[in-house]
């Protein structure tokens, strides 16, 4: 025994030492591994669009009654809203599909110089949603409102009720039109793309088609109200990093 330590101990030990003193010899005189060049990478943007033909309309329907007594103005506004929902609903127009947008109640005040604080009446507003989920039914709703006392018909909105194909659409199309332009680009310079580096993309909503009041209250002057859906739209946008051919 040597010191405490045994003589197996201190070749292990030995050992050890050597193998380290290798290593770091090794790695003194070993050549630095050259670091591959970047490839070079071409950036694009792509747009695409989707296209969907209407399946849904949502229609505001308004009621405006005006009185000389409180009670009359509301219950005259009450009893036509009851007329024109029951009307709207004998269309196959289902409850949860008719809601409330808005109710007014205020006084009509004098415009006379010596009278500006007199009530001269009352006015009542009622405003409802209607969703007609069977777009041929649209013309139909317009013309009952109307015919059972409504004197407001304030929009009308059309949309999709399912808009995943139209994005996928959308996104294909963008996708395309980003890789036409990278091979215009890519044969310009005398490269060609060999892989992509990264990709991301935004894609908005499919907007809905609007229909303003004015518009809507001169169609519906003739005997049936002509309602023509056309078509929705929506833009996809991509941002790809193509790689290119040294």
């Amino acid at each position: 025994m040597i010191g405490g330590f045994t003589m197996t101990k201190t070749r292990h030990i030995l050992a050890l030492i050597c193998a380290l003193l290798m290593l770091s010899c090794s790695a003194a005189f070993a050549a630095p591994q050259q670091q591959e060049a970047p490839r070079p990478t071409l950036s694009v943007d792509g747009q695409g669009t989707g296209t969907a033909t209407p399946d849904m309309a949502t229609v505001t329907i308004g009621v405006t009654t005006q009185g000389e007594d409180a009670a009359k103005a509301q219950n005259d506004n009450a009893w036509v809203s009851n007329q024109i929902q029951s009307a709207v609903r004998s269309l196959g127009i289902e409850d949860k599909d008719i809601q409330t947008r808005n109710y007014s109640f205020y006084p009509n005040y004098s415009t006379e110089k010596d009278h500006r604080n007199e009530v001269t009446g009352y006015t009542v507003n009622n405003s409802v949603i209607v969703v007609v989920r069977d777009i041929k039914l649209t013309g139909k709703v317009i013309d009952a409102a109307l015919n059972n006392g409504a004197n407001e018909i304030n929009s009308l909105d059309f949309s999709a009720s399912d808009t995943k194909a139209v994005r996928k659409v959308a996104l294909l199309n963008a996708v395309q039109d980003a890789r036409d332009k990278a091979d215009i680009i890519a044969k310009g310079l005398g490269k060609r793309i060999v892989g992509i580096q990264s990709v991301s993309e935004s894609t908005g909503y499919i907007e809905t088609r609007r229909f303003g009041g004015n518009m809507l209250m001169a169609a519906a002057k003739d005997a049936a109200t002509p309602i023509a859906p056309g078509s929705l739209s929506l833009t996809a946008n991509v941002h790809v990093d193509f790689i290119l051919s040294d």
